[in-house]
Protein backbone atom coordinates (compact mmCIF):
# COMPACT_ATOMS: atom_id res chain seq x y z
CA UNK A 1 0.00 0.00 0.00
CA UNK A 2 1.41 3.38 -1.24
CA UNK A 3 1.92 5.94 1.69
CA UNK A 4 -0.76 8.42 0.49
CA UNK A 5 -3.48 5.37 0.23
CA UNK A 6 -2.38 4.59 3.60
CA UNK A 7 -3.11 8.24 5.06
CA UNK A 8 -6.45 8.21 3.20
CA UNK A 9 -7.42 4.73 5.01
CA UNK A 10 -6.35 5.94 7.67
CA UNK A 11 -8.08 9.13 8.12
CA UNK A 12 -11.03 6.79 6.69
CA UNK A 13 -11.16 4.60 9.81
CA UNK A 14 -10.35 7.94 12.39
CA UNK A 15 -13.53 9.14 10.51
CA UNK A 16 -15.79 6.76 10.46
CA UNK A 17 -14.95 5.11 14.39
CA UNK A 18 -14.40 8.29 16.02
CA UNK A 19 -11.58 7.37 18.27
CA UNK A 20 -9.36 4.35 16.89
CA UNK A 21 -5.90 3.34 19.21
CA UNK A 22 -2.71 2.69 17.30
CA UNK A 23 -3.45 -1.18 17.50
CA UNK A 24 -6.84 -1.09 16.32
CA UNK A 25 -5.38 0.55 13.03
CA UNK A 26 -2.02 -1.75 12.98
CA UNK A 27 -4.87 -5.15 12.81
CA UNK A 28 -6.70 -3.05 9.82
CA UNK A 29 -3.39 -2.52 7.63
CA UNK A 30 -1.12 -4.94 8.73
CA UNK A 31 1.66 -1.84 9.53
CA UNK A 32 4.23 -1.70 12.49
CA UNK A 33 2.82 0.52 15.12
CA UNK A 34 6.04 2.43 14.29
CA UNK A 35 4.25 3.08 11.13
CA UNK A 36 0.84 3.71 12.03
CA UNK A 37 2.24 6.60 14.90
CA UNK A 38 4.54 8.58 12.18
CA UNK A 39 1.64 8.50 10.37
CA UNK A 40 -1.20 10.00 12.65
CA UNK A 41 1.41 12.70 13.78
CA UNK A 42 1.42 13.69 9.69
CA UNK A 43 -2.08 13.90 9.34
CA UNK A 44 -2.32 15.64 12.92
CA UNK A 45 -0.18 18.19 11.76
CA UNK A 46 -2.21 18.58 8.71
CA UNK A 47 -5.36 18.90 11.28
CA UNK A 48 -6.80 16.15 9.55
CA UNK A 49 -7.01 14.57 13.34
CA UNK A 50 -6.60 15.06 16.50
CA UNK A 51 -3.66 13.14 18.17
CA UNK A 52 -4.24 11.19 21.92
CA UNK A 53 -2.56 9.26 23.70
CA UNK A 54 -2.53 5.87 22.32
CA UNK A 55 -4.43 6.63 19.13
CA UNK A 56 -6.57 9.58 17.23
CA UNK A 57 -9.42 11.35 17.82
CA UNK A 58 -11.99 12.54 14.51
CA UNK A 59 -12.58 16.38 14.69
CA UNK A 60 -15.82 15.80 14.26
CA UNK A 61 -16.17 13.40 16.78
CA UNK A 62 -14.08 15.96 19.14
CA UNK A 63 -16.36 19.02 18.20
CA UNK A 64 -20.44 16.53 18.84
CA UNK A 65 -19.76 14.12 21.15
CA UNK A 66 -18.76 13.83 25.00
CA UNK A 67 -16.25 10.97 25.38
CA UNK A 68 -17.66 8.53 28.03
CA UNK A 69 -15.86 7.85 31.25
CA UNK A 70 -13.82 4.56 30.03
CA UNK A 71 -13.24 6.20 26.63
CA UNK A 72 -11.56 9.39 28.67
CA UNK A 73 -9.78 7.02 31.40
CA UNK A 74 -7.73 5.53 28.39
CA UNK A 75 -6.20 8.81 27.27
CA UNK A 76 -2.76 10.89 28.70
CA UNK A 77 -2.80 8.01 31.81
CA UNK A 78 0.75 9.09 32.36
CA UNK A 79 -0.19 12.94 32.59
CA UNK A 80 -3.25 12.72 34.51
CA UNK A 81 -1.38 10.25 36.75
CA UNK A 82 1.09 12.81 37.92
CA UNK A 83 -1.45 15.65 37.93
CA UNK A 84 -3.58 13.37 40.62
CA UNK A 85 -0.39 12.76 42.41
CA UNK A 86 0.70 16.40 43.14
CA UNK A 87 -2.93 17.04 43.94
CA UNK A 88 -3.04 14.23 46.69
CA UNK A 89 0.15 16.07 48.34
CA UNK A 90 -2.20 19.34 49.37
CA UNK A 91 -4.62 17.28 51.20
CA UNK A 92 -3.70 17.63 54.53
CA UNK A 93 -4.85 15.69 58.22
CA UNK A 94 -8.03 17.10 59.42
CA UNK A 95 -8.99 18.24 55.95
CA UNK A 96 -12.99 18.30 54.45
CA UNK A 97 -11.99 17.59 50.72
CA UNK A 98 -14.78 17.57 47.92
CA UNK A 99 -13.04 15.94 45.02
CA UNK A 100 -14.73 16.17 41.91
CA UNK A 101 -16.24 13.84 38.56
CA UNK A 102 -13.27 13.15 36.23
CA UNK A 103 -10.98 10.21 35.22
CA UNK A 104 -8.10 11.88 36.87
CA UNK A 105 -9.78 12.74 40.06
CA UNK A 106 -10.30 9.05 40.35
CA UNK A 107 -6.55 8.28 40.47
CA UNK A 108 -5.65 10.50 43.50
CA UNK A 109 -6.86 8.22 46.13
CA UNK A 110 -4.13 5.72 45.55
CA UNK A 111 -1.69 8.71 46.76
CA UNK A 112 -3.73 9.83 49.73
CA UNK A 113 -1.54 8.80 53.22
CA UNK A 114 -2.35 11.38 55.40
CA UNK A 115 -5.13 10.20 58.28
CA UNK A 116 -8.64 11.82 59.84
CA UNK A 117 -9.13 13.79 55.77
CA UNK A 118 -13.39 13.51 55.20
CA UNK A 119 -13.90 12.75 51.59
CA UNK A 120 -17.41 13.61 50.07
CA UNK A 121 -17.56 13.31 46.28
CA UNK A 122 -20.45 13.15 43.85
CA UNK A 123 -18.55 10.88 41.67
CA UNK A 124 -19.40 6.97 42.19
CA UNK A 125 -16.06 6.21 40.48
CA UNK A 126 -13.90 8.36 42.89
CA UNK A 127 -16.17 7.07 45.51
CA UNK A 128 -15.34 3.28 44.68
CA UNK A 129 -11.38 4.30 44.70
CA UNK A 130 -11.51 5.98 48.18
CA UNK A 131 -13.96 3.05 49.17
CA UNK A 132 -10.68 0.22 48.70
CA UNK A 133 -8.60 2.54 51.74
CA UNK A 134 -11.94 3.42 53.34
CA UNK A 135 -10.36 2.60 56.81
CA UNK A 136 -8.34 5.77 56.56
CA UNK A 137 -11.12 8.23 55.51
CA UNK A 138 -14.49 9.71 56.55
CA UNK A 139 -16.22 8.91 53.34
CA UNK A 140 -19.26 11.24 52.07
CA UNK A 141 -21.06 10.18 48.98
CA UNK A 142 -23.08 12.67 47.45
CA UNK A 143 -26.46 11.20 45.48
CA UNK A 144 -28.86 12.32 43.07
CA UNK A 145 -29.53 11.51 39.35
CA UNK A 146 -27.34 9.66 38.11
CA UNK A 147 -25.54 10.38 34.82
CA UNK A 148 -23.75 7.14 33.32
CA UNK A 149 -21.61 8.96 31.02
CA UNK A 150 -19.55 10.91 33.52
CA UNK A 151 -20.32 8.23 36.83
CA UNK A 152 -21.53 11.48 38.65
CA UNK A 153 -24.70 11.91 40.77
CA UNK A 154 -26.59 15.73 39.56
CA UNK A 155 -30.09 17.40 39.94
CA UNK A 156 -31.29 19.15 43.46
CA UNK A 157 -30.57 16.07 45.62
CA UNK A 158 -27.01 16.66 44.57
CA UNK A 159 -27.12 20.48 45.16
CA UNK A 160 -29.08 20.41 48.69
CA UNK A 161 -26.64 17.76 49.81
CA UNK A 162 -23.84 20.19 48.90
CA UNK A 163 -24.87 23.09 49.90
CA UNK A 164 -24.70 23.42 53.52
CA UNK A 165 -21.31 21.49 53.57
CA UNK A 166 -18.18 23.59 54.72
CA UNK A 167 -14.91 22.21 52.84
CA UNK A 168 -11.18 22.61 53.57
CA UNK A 169 -10.79 22.09 49.93
CA UNK A 170 -11.77 21.26 46.68
CA UNK A 171 -10.36 19.35 43.73
CA UNK A 172 -12.38 19.75 40.37
CA UNK A 173 -11.71 18.61 36.60
CA UNK A 174 -12.96 20.20 33.40
CA UNK A 175 -13.69 18.83 30.28
CA UNK A 176 -11.39 22.06 28.38
CA UNK A 177 -10.55 25.27 29.59
CA UNK A 178 -10.54 28.03 27.56
CA UNK A 179 -9.25 31.94 28.39
CA UNK A 180 -10.95 32.27 32.07
CA UNK A 181 -13.75 29.74 31.40
CA UNK A 182 -13.46 26.13 33.01
CA UNK A 183 -16.04 24.00 31.01
CA UNK A 184 -18.15 20.73 31.45
CA UNK A 185 -20.40 19.03 29.04
CA UNK A 186 -23.58 18.88 31.41
CA UNK A 187 -24.64 21.69 32.58
CA UNK A 188 -25.68 19.57 35.70
CA UNK A 189 -22.97 18.70 36.44
CA UNK A 190 -21.46 21.75 36.39
CA UNK A 191 -23.97 23.19 38.76
CA UNK A 192 -22.91 20.76 40.99
CA UNK A 193 -19.12 21.44 40.73
CA UNK A 194 -19.06 25.29 41.01
CA UNK A 195 -21.45 24.92 44.44
CA UNK A 196 -18.55 22.83 45.99
CA UNK A 197 -16.25 24.82 45.03
CA UNK A 198 -17.66 27.86 46.03
CA UNK A 199 -18.19 26.27 49.65
CA UNK A 200 -14.37 25.65 49.68
CA UNK A 201 -11.72 27.94 51.29
CA UNK A 202 -8.92 26.38 48.37
CA UNK A 203 -9.79 25.51 44.92
CA UNK A 204 -7.86 22.86 42.48
CA UNK A 205 -8.18 22.39 39.30
CA UNK A 206 -7.12 19.11 38.08
CA UNK A 207 -6.40 18.88 34.36
CA UNK A 208 -3.29 17.36 32.26
CA UNK A 209 -2.38 19.89 29.24
CA UNK A 210 -4.88 18.22 26.86
CA UNK A 211 -8.25 20.13 28.59
CA UNK A 212 -6.00 23.82 27.33
CA UNK A 213 -7.51 26.03 24.80
CA UNK A 214 -10.51 23.43 24.59
CA UNK A 215 -14.04 24.74 25.15
CA UNK A 216 -17.54 22.55 25.68
CA UNK A 217 -20.80 23.01 26.30
CA UNK A 218 -21.25 24.74 29.39
CA UNK A 219 -18.58 27.43 31.41
CA UNK A 220 -19.50 26.41 34.81
CA UNK A 221 -16.16 28.58 36.89
CA UNK A 222 -14.11 30.77 36.32
CA UNK A 223 -10.16 30.02 36.75
CA UNK A 224 -9.30 33.17 38.14
CA UNK A 225 -10.95 31.92 41.02
CA UNK A 226 -9.26 29.17 41.49
CA UNK A 227 -6.25 28.71 43.76
CA UNK A 228 -4.26 26.62 41.43
CA UNK A 229 -3.78 24.75 37.91
CA UNK A 230 -2.30 21.51 38.22
CA UNK A 231 -0.91 20.71 34.90
CA UNK A 232 2.04 19.10 33.12
CA UNK A 233 5.23 20.51 32.77
CA UNK A 234 4.63 19.85 29.02
CA UNK A 235 2.73 23.26 29.18
CA UNK A 236 3.98 25.32 26.65
CA UNK A 237 5.39 28.47 27.57
CA UNK A 238 2.74 30.46 25.51
CA UNK A 239 -0.36 29.09 27.95
CA UNK A 240 2.25 29.37 30.90
CA UNK A 241 2.45 32.65 30.20
CA UNK A 242 -1.42 33.15 29.30
CA UNK A 243 -2.88 30.69 32.07
CA UNK A 244 -0.67 32.44 34.87
CA UNK A 245 -2.30 35.71 34.80
CA UNK A 246 -5.29 34.33 35.73
CA UNK A 247 -4.15 31.76 38.77
CA UNK A 248 -1.05 29.69 40.07
CA UNK A 249 0.31 27.37 37.33
CA UNK A 250 1.51 24.25 39.48
CA UNK A 251 3.27 21.75 36.81
CA UNK A 252 4.55 17.80 37.67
Amino acid sequence: MLKRERLLTIQGLVDARGIISVNEICAELDVSTMTVRRDLEELAAQKLLTRVHGGAQSLAFERTHELTRLQKQSLNTVEKDAVARRAASLIEAGDAVYIGPGTTNELIAAYVKVPDVRIVTNSLPVFESFQRHADRFILEMVGGIYRSRSGAFIGSMATSALRHLSLSKAFTSANGIAGNALYDASPEEGEVQRLALNNAEQRYLCCDVSKLNHRDFYSFYDLDQMDALITNATITAQDQATYSRLTQIVTV
